[in-house]
């Protein structure tokens, strides 16, 4: 079905639709297209330019991007953030940014020590067996795994030797080689692919599935997770398994926008959400639907009075609006879920559930600075998320994870500092 779809783009002749997910976007040869649509809120700029840039290439042709939407109309008892009308902020905001020529950074890959697994491999079928030394050097020092030290890199290899089913195992020569598991999963075909597909959590319920849904931000137990239109509380993590056991939660109705995405959302991002708030701009593309929500959404912003302060009441819950993106809000989720509160994510901020907003407040002002990145990494559970990160130690998994959070101690103590700057009327 790909390769016709790829043939009528390439012809060009007969006129041609293409839908496809994402995953599968990136697998389509398209060539030159009229006009790109894309269903939800823009979450990364650097996405978004690939996306726009596969249409508009034929001479004297423009690139033509349509964004379509999903926002219900909020009811009357609906939770607060619902009427912010957060997915039409975000596509503004992020075409904004898109103007502004603004591209996400580079940042350290999560998934270094699942790729460096599947690279190992890869060159011992290519090679045939290879000491650890000559892997290394392939690898780390001359090839792009450069931020993996010789410490990593060992317990890397020694993780990946161990168990029943190992992926390599030492000749007499001590060279290494594809172990029994080693074998099985190169012989894959889907061993070519490094992104893991369909890869969900399992919710469990008084040992009753409840369902499955993709979970991208650090979990711990206690966790506050967002399912069939419920709060559900974490209270035992399974990596390996991708299991979760909750126990219902007695907090209010989940907010009905998207919380969950692949794409993790960047700080600029974030910022230019709360730009797009403040201004009094009305963008000429938008059509009279996304006109009618932005309006409601500054006006739902300015009757929360969120202007002056970070914090929404949200009767049994209470918003924390850190207008900061996913890896900031979800280490904050994770400090204040060490110290006992029930918490979890959005785009550009936390919930604390059963917690009033006084109590949320008066809990992040009395937070002196963000701990050690390393005292926090103990409270993390869901390391594996990557293909292959179930070959991994784990401790290996929680060091890498501390190394890339460490430099956000500082801005955190920065952002507690703010949020406990203004205090709620």
């Amino acid at each position: 079905m790909r390769e016709e779809l790829e043939l009528r783009l390439k012809d060009g002749h007969l006129p041609t639709t293409a839908v496809a997910t994402t995953t599968l976007e990136l697998g389509i040869d398209i060539g030159s297209v009229v006009a790109v649509s894309q269903l939800g809120a823009p979450r990364s700029l650097a996405s978004l330019r690939q996306r726009l840039g596969r249409s508009g290439r034929r001479e004297g042709s423009s690139a033509i991007f349509r964004n379509y939407l999903r926002e219900p109309y909020p009811a009357a008892d609906a939770d607060p953030l619902d009427k912010l009308h957060f997915p039409v902020i975000q596509a503004v905001a992020a075409l904004n940014l898109l103007r502004s020529k603004f591209v996400e950074p580079p940042e350290t890959d999560p998934a270094l020590l699942s790729v460096s697994v599947h690279q190992i491999l890869s060159l011992i079928v290519q090679l045939g067996a290879l000491s650890a030394g000559k892997l290394y050097l392939t690898l780390c020092r001359q090839g792009p795994f450069t931020t993996l030290t010789k410490t990593d890199f060992v317990d890397l290899l020694r993780g990946m030797g161990n168990g029943d089913a190992a992926l390599i195992e030492q000749a007499p020569d001590c060279s290494l080689m594809l172990g029994a598991e080693g074998e099985r999963l190169t012989a894959s075909r889907d061993f070519y692919a490094n992104f893991a597909t369909d890869e969900e959590w399992r919710l469990v319920h008084t040992g009753r599935t409840l369902g499955t849904l993709p979970i991208v931000n650090a979990l711990v137990v206690g966790s506050i997770i967002g399912f069939a239109g419920r709060r559900w509380r974490a209270t035992d993590v399974d990596d390996r398994a991708k299991v979760v056991e909750v126990v219902a939660h007695s907090a209010g109705r989940v907010p009905k926008f998207d919380r969950l995405g692949q794409e993790p959302v960047h700080d600029r991002l974030a910022a230019e959400m709360l730009a797009v708030f403040l201004s009094h701009e009305l963008p000429d593309y938008l059509d009279d639907n996304a006109k009618e929500f932005l309006a409601a959404g500054r006006a739902a912003f300015a009757q929360l009075v969120l202007q002056k302060s970070h914090f929404i009441d949200a009767g049994s819950a209470t918003h924390v609006l850190t207008w900061r993106g996913t890896s900031a809000n979800a280490l904050l989720a994770v400090l204040l879920t060490s110290m006992g509160f029930a918490c979890e994510t959005f785009d550009v901020g936390i919930t604390l559930t059963g917690c009033s907003i006084d109590d949320a407040f008066d809990v992040i002002a009395s937070i002196d600075g963000c701990p050690p990145i390393e005292d926090l990494g103990r409270f993390v559970e869901n390391l594996v998320v990557e293909k292959y990160d179930a070959y991994v130690p784990e401790d290996l998994l929680r060091r890498l994870w501390i190394r890339r959070h460490e430099p956000l101690r500082e801005p955190m103590s920065q952002l507690i500092c703010e949020l406990a700057g203004m205090r709620p009327d």
